[in-house]
C-alpha cells in the first residue's frame, strides 16, 4: 500500500513538473516575455542584493538596554558630521597665515624721493634772481612766499604721495632741496626698510610664537611676465619690527653722522624720512581665508563604514553615543533618496551586464546564439546563487561567533559556493555560454558584497575552473571531482590575494586568517559540487535539459524502449547503433557533443516499434509489404514514424533535447524512392505528383548534434546498401551523401561549415572502413560459399531481392 502511494506521488511529482517545464518553455518563447523578463530579472538582482529586512528601533536613548541583536543588513557608509566638523577646524587651524613681503618697495620710495628733490630743485631755480649765485654767497635767504609754499607742498605731495608738514617743506625749500639732504634721507629709507616692516603686530596666545608664511614678491622685470612668488615659513612674524616704530626710531635718529648739523634741518629730514618709510609685510587676507577653505574642503568626510552583517550592539548590551549615531545614520540613510539612487544605479548596471555580454557573443561568435529557453535557465540559476549568497552572508558573523575566529567576517564570503552556478550551467549548456555567466555571475558577487575587485577575480577564478571541471562529466563521482578542483583553484587564489594584502599592509593579512580563507575556499568546492549534484536532477525534472550523466543513463541498452526495439525491429536497432557510431566519431571530430549525437541515434527511429515491418532492415527475404500499396501511402506509413516517435519518447519521459532530433534527423528530405515510383504511373489528366506529399514533415536540422546525425543516418542507409564495400566506394558514397544533403539545403539552419563537413566526412569514412574491413577467406568459408553459390543457381535466384532498392536508397522505408 506505501510502495503504491509512494509510485503515485513520485507519478503526480513528474507530470507537475513537465507541466512547469511546459509552461516556462511557452513562455519562453514568445518575444515580448523576452524584454520584460530582463527588466523583471535585473529587478530581482536589484532587489537580493540592495534591499534591507533590518527592522532599526525607532527611538533609544543613551544607556538603554538592547533588547536584541542589531547587524547591518547591508553595507552603509554614516556621515559623522560632529567628528567631521573637529577635523575640518583642525585643517584650518593647522593652515599658517600668509603675509606678502615686497621687498621692491625700498628701492621704489628711493625713486621717488630722488624725483622729487630733483623736482623741487628745478621750481626752486626757478625762483631765484639772476644773481642768485652771488646772493648765495653772501649767506642770504631766499625769500618764500605762501604761493610758492602752496606750490612746493603739490608737487612733494605729488611725487610722494605723502602729506609733509609745513615747516618741514619750509626749512628743505629754504635749504634749497640740497643733495646733502637727499642723501641722508634716502640713507634712512634705505636703512629703515632693508628687512621685513609689518603694518602692525599679530595678536600673541600667551608666549606662543606665531608661525606664518612669508611670500616674496618681486615685479617682473620684463613687461607683461607674472611677479615671482618665493614662500618661507617664518617660525615667529612678530620679531618683525612694526612700522610706527621704525618711524619712531627715524625720528629720534642723530643726523650727525650723515652731515646734518642744522637742528631744524634734521627735523625736516627726519620728518620726510619717517613718513616715505612704509610697511612692506602685509597680511593677505584673501589668500589665507583661501587656503584655510581649500584645507577644509580637502578633508573628506569622517564617515563610519559598516559592512553587511557586521554586529552593531548585541543582546543585553547598553547603548552609547556612538550607538545611537550610527542608528540615527542608518535611519536616514533609509529614509533619503540615496536608497532609490542606489537601487537604480544599480540596476542599470544590473541591465548592462545582463545585455552586452551575452549581445557581444551572440554578433561576433558564429555558435553564441543563445535560446530565450536558455537565458531562462541562466537567470533561474543566478538567482538561485546569489540568494544562496544572501543567506551566507547573514549567516557569516554568526557563524564566525561560533567557531571562535578572529577574523573578519568577509573572509566567510570565500564559502560561498559562487562557482556552482557556473558549473551547473555547463551541464547543461556550451562552454562559450557558460563562460559569459560566469563573467556576469562574479560581477553580480562582486556588487553583492560590495568589496574590491579581489573578490570579482576569486569568483572568476573558480568559476572558470568549474567550467572546465565538469566538462564531460557522465558520472556522479565527476561532479565531486569538479569540486574539489574547483576549490584547488580557489585556494590558489586566496592564496594569491593574501599574499597580495601582506605585501601592502602586512597586518590585514596574518597566516592565521589566511589559512582559515584558504580552508573556506576549499569548503566553497564541495559546496558547488553538492549545489550541482542538488540542482541538476531539478533542472531535468521542470526542463527539457540533459546533463551528460542522464544522457549517459539513457544509453543504457536496458532501457524500455532499447528492449522493446532489439526484440520488434532488431534491424532498426542494429542500424541505430551503427549510426550512433559514425555519429559519435563525427561529433568528436568537430568538438560537437558526442554523447548526445550517440543517445540521439539511439532513439531516432524508435518510431519505427509502431510498424517495423514496414521497413526494409526488419523484413526478411521475400517479403515487402509495400507492394499492395500505393506510393503515397507507403510514403505516408514511412513518414508517421517520426511522429509515432515523438509521441513515444514523450510517453517515456525521454528528455526533450533527445526527441527533438527525431524530427529533424530526416528534415524536410524528400522521400525519393516512392515519389519515383509515383512519378511512374503518374496520369498527368488525373492528377500531378506534389513533391510536397513525399517529403518529412521537418524541421531542418537545428543544432550540430542533429546534423551530424542526419549525415550518420543516411551515410550508413547508403553504404550498407552497397554491393561492393571497397574503401574507394565507401569513400565515393561518404562525400555523395553529404554532398547531396548540403545541396538540398539540409543544413542551412545549424552551425555547420565546410570545414566541418570535410571533417565529418573523414570520421565517417574512417569508422565504416573499419566495420567493413576486408579479411581473409577461410578455405571452409570459400567452400561454403562455393555450395551456397551452386544452390542459388539450382534455384534461379542470382542474389537479387525484389525489396531491395537502388543503392542509396536503403529499401522501400528504408533510411
Amino acid at each position: 500500500m506505501a510502495e503504491r502511494t509512494f509510485e503515485g506521488a513520485r507519478r503526480a511529482f513528474a507530470a507537475a513538473a513537465g507541466e512547469i517545464g511546459s509552461f516556462f518553455s511557452s513562455l519562453a518563447r514568445a518575444r515580448a516575455f523576452s524584454w520584460i523578463s530582463i527588466v523583471l530579472l535585473a529587478a530581482a538582482v536589484t532587489l537580493v542584493t540592495t534591499i534591507s529586512f533590518q527592522q532599526i528601533p525607532p527611538a533609544v536613548s543613551v544607556g538603554q538596554i538592547a533588547a536584541r541583536d542589531i547587524k547591518a543588513d547591508r553595507n552603509y557608509e554614516i556621515v559623522d558630521e560632529e567628528a567631521g566638523k573637529k577635523l575640518r577646524d583642525e585643517a584650518m587651524a593647522s593652515v599658517l597665515p600668509v603675509y606678502d613681503y615686497d621687498a621692491g618697495l625700498a628701492a621704489a620710495q628711493e625713486g621717488r624721493v630722488r624725483e622729487a628733490f630733483e623736482a623741487a630743485r628745478r621750481l626752486v631755480a626757478g625762483w631765484a634772481p639772476p644773481d642768485r649765485s652771488a646772493a648765495a654767497r653772501a649767506g642770504t635767504v631766499l625769500p618764500i612766499s605762501d604761493e610758492r609754499r602752496a606750490e612746493m607742498e603739490r608737487l612733494l605731495s605729488q611725487r610722494l604721495g605723502i602729506e609733509l608738514p609745513e615747516s618741514a617743506v619750509s626749512q628743505l625749500a629754504k635749504d634749497g632741496f640740497n643733495r646733502r639732504s637727499e642723501g641722508a634721507i634716502l640713507t634712512l629709507v634705505s636703512r629703515a626698510m632693508s628687512g621685513p616692516v609689518l603694518t602692525e603686530a599679530p595678536q600673541r596666545e600667551g608666549e606662543e610664537p606665531v608661525r606664518a608664511i612669508l611670500r616674496t614678491v618681486e615685479e617682473a622685470k620684463e613687461a607683461g611676465a607674472p611677479p615671482r612668488k618665493d614662500e618661507v615659513e617664518v617660525e615667529d612674524i612678530c620679531l618683525y619690527p612694526v612700522v610706527f616704530r621704525v618711524r619712531a626710531q627715524i625720528e629720534k635718529e642723530n643726523l650727525s653722522a650723515l652731515g646734518i648739523g642744522d637742528a631744524r634741518t634734521g627735523a625736516a629730514i627726519a620728518s620726510l624720512a619717517s613718513a616715505m618709510v612704509q610697511p612692506n609685510v602685509i597680511f593677505n587676507r584673501t589668500e589665507s581665508a583661501s587656503r584655510r577653505d581649500a584645507a577644509a574642503a580637502a578633508i573628506k568626510d569622517a564617515t563610519i563604514k559598516l559592512k553587511a552583517g557586521e554586529m552593531i550592539i548585541r543582546e543585553g548590551a547598553r547603548f552609547d553615543n556612538w550607538h545611537l549615531k550610527v542608528l540615527s545614520g542608518m535611519r536616514a540613510e533609509r529614509k533619503s533618496a540615496s536608497y532609490y539612487l542606489e537601487f537604480m544605479g544599480t540596476f542599470l548596471l544590473v541591465i548592462c551586464f545582463l545585455l552586452l555580454p551575452f549581445m557581444s557573443v551572440e554578433k561576433f561568435f558564429r555558435r553564441g546564439r543563445v535560446s530565450r529557453e536558455d537565458h531562462l535557465l541562466m537567470a533561474l540559476v543566478g538567482l538561485s546563487v546569489l540568494l544562496i549568497m544572501r543567506f551566507s552572508l547573514t549567516l557569516a558573523p554568526a557563524v564566525r561567533d561560533a567557531m571562535l575566529l578572529s577574523l573578519n567576517s568577509s573572509g566567510l564570503h570565500y564559502a560561498v559556493p559562487v562557482a556552482g552556478g557556473a558549473m551547473l550551467i555547463r551541464m547543461f549548456l556550451r562552454a562559450d555560454v557558460s563562460f559569459v555567466f560566469a563573467i556576469v555571475l562574479s560581477i553580480f558577487a562582486g556588487l553583492f558584497v560590495e568589496t574590491d575587485a579581489t573578490f570579482v577575480a576569486y569568483c572568476l577564478i573558480t568559476s572558470l575552473t568549474a567550467i572546465m571541471a565538469i566538462a564531460n562529466a557522465d558520472r556522479r563521482s565527476h561532479i565531486i571531482r569538479a569540486g574539489a578542483l574547483t576549490g584547488a583553484a580557489g585556494v590558489a587564489a586566496v592564496l594569491g590575494i593574501r599574499l597580495i594584502l601582506s605585501a601592502n599592509a602586512p597586518v590585514a593579512a596574518s597566516l592565521s586568517e589566511t589559512l582559515w580563507c584558504m580552508l573556506f575556499a576549499m569548503v566553497s568546492g564541495v559546496g558547488c559540487a553538492i549545489y550541482a549534484m542538488i540542482a541538476a536532477p531539478v533542472v531535468e525534472s521542470v526542463s527539457g535539459y540533459t546533463s551528460d550523466i542522464k544522457l549517459l543513463e539513457l544509453a543504457n541498452l536496458n532501457h524500455p524502449v532499447l528492449r522493446e526495439l532489439v526484440v520488434r525491429a532488431p534491424g532498426t536497432y542494429h542500424h541505430s547503433h551503427l549510426v550512433g557510431l559514425l555519429g559519435e566519431a563525427a561529433a568528436t571530430e568537430i568538438g560537437a557533443n558526442a554523447l548526445l549525437v550517440r543517445v540521439g541515434a539511439y532513439y531516432h527511429d524508435i518510431g519505427k516499434l509502431k510498424k517495423p515491418l514496414y521497413f526494409v532492415e526488419n523484413t526478411k527475404p521475400g517479403e515487402n509489404r509495400h507492394e499492395k500499396l500505393s506510393p503515397s501511402m507507403s510514403a505516408l506509413i514511412v513518414s508517421a514514424h517520426v511522429k509515432d516517435g515523438i509521441e513515444l519518447a514523450q510517453s517515456s519521459k525521454i528528455p526533450r533535447a533527445i526527441y527533438d532530433m527525431i524530427p529533424q534527423h530526416h528534415g524536410t528530405r524528400l522521400i525519393s524512392f516512392f515519389y519515383e515510383k509515383a512519378k511512374v504511373s503518374e496520369d498527368p489528366s488525373l492528377q500531378r505528383v506534389d513533391p510536397k506529399d513525399f517529403r518529412y514533415p521537418g524541421p531542418k536540422p537545428q543544432t550540430r548534434e542533429a546534423a551530424i546525425l542526419m549525415l550518420a543516418d543516411v551515410t550508413e542507409a547508403s553504404v550498407r546498401a552497397l554491393k561492393e564495400k571497397s574503401p574507394a566506394r565507401i569513400e565515393q558514397t561518404v562525400q555523395k551523401t553529404i554532398h547531396d544533403i548540403f545541396n538540398e539545403t539540409q543544413l542551412d539552419e545549424c552551425d555547420l561549415t565546410l570545414r566541418d563537413l570535410n571533417m565529418i566526412a573523414t570520421a565517417f569514412t574512417r569508422t565504416l572502413l573499419g566495420i567493413y574491413h576486408a579479411r581473409i577467406e577461410y578455405a571452409k568459408e570459400v567452400e561454403n560459399e562455393k555450395d551456397k553459390q551452386t544452390h542459388r543457381e539450382a534455384a534461379g535466384d542470382h542474389g537479387e531481392h525484389p525489396q531491395r532498392a537502388p543503392e542509396g536508397e536503403g529499401g522501400p522505408g528504408g533510411d
